[in-house]
């Protein structure tokens, strides 16, 4: 599963500034994940989702994309690469981005990985697809740069948006045992997008939306 949030440089800042106020005396340090969403930190955790939605005036907007791993071939499509794969629907989610934004400059700052793969190449391969699917010339996508997640706000509600929707999607809100708190804190995210069945597609655009890719099945020998 993959996702990201876009918007302008201007609504970043008041994000990260209300990011940081948001975290009170529950979340003082240290970087937010989905992995870490405990009882005692809910509260503070709600808080940090409901920047989103609540400022309408920066209008931050989310996009998922998720990829049946069952149905992919590697070994076919991409010589044997699951970082070929990878990258090719990481592309798929960007040029959605591209085309349901259209008219702008953007600057893509995915979470910092261990990869070979170049994000120059990325990005050159990004505008080739803008020219050839959208017309356009000025070569948008105009930075591709790793940044690491416990240095950025915008990662750490990324992580925040994307575990609330796996969460569904894996299962595990409906398996025994599972976090009371994790499942408050994804049914409030769901919730508050108007999500209510996590393995639908929602609109191609709009506030939070949900983009299920259909691979074409492999045959079985």
């Amino acid at each position: 599963m993959l996702g990201g949030i876009i918007c302008c440089p201007d609504a970043q800042i008041d994000i990260e500034k209300w990011f940081w106020e948001a975290r009170g005396s529950e979340l003082p340090s240290g970087e937010l994940k989905w992995t870490k969403v405990s009882p005692a930190k809910l509260a503070a955790y709600k808080r940090i989702v409901d920047i989103f939605w609540e400022r309408p005036k920066i209008a931050p907007v989310f996009h998922s994309a998720i990829v049946n791993m069952h149905l992919r071939n590697e070994h076919k499509y991409n010589g044997g690469s699951r970082e070929i794969g990878f990258n090719k629907e990481i592309y798929q989610l960007l040029m959605k981005f591209g085309r349901v934004h259209r008219g702008y400059a953007y600057h893509v700052y995915p979470d910092e990985r261990q990869t070979s793969s170049s994000t120059e190449e990325l990005r050159l391969i990004l505008n080739q697809g803008a020219r050839k699917s959208q017309g356009r010339s000025d070569w948008p996508f105009r930075r591709v740069h790793f940044r690491p997640s416990h240095e950025e706000p915008m990662l750490q509600l990324t992580d925040l948006l994307i575990g609330a929707l796996a969460f569904h999607l894996n299962g595990h809100r409906q398996a025994a045992g599972a976090s009371h708190a994790k499942c408050e804190l994804s049914d409030y995210i769901l919730g508050r997008a108007g999500v209510k069945d996590a393995f639908r597609d929602t609109s191609i655009a709009g506030k939070f939306t949900i983009w299920h890719r259909q691979l074409r099945r492999v045959p079985q020998s």
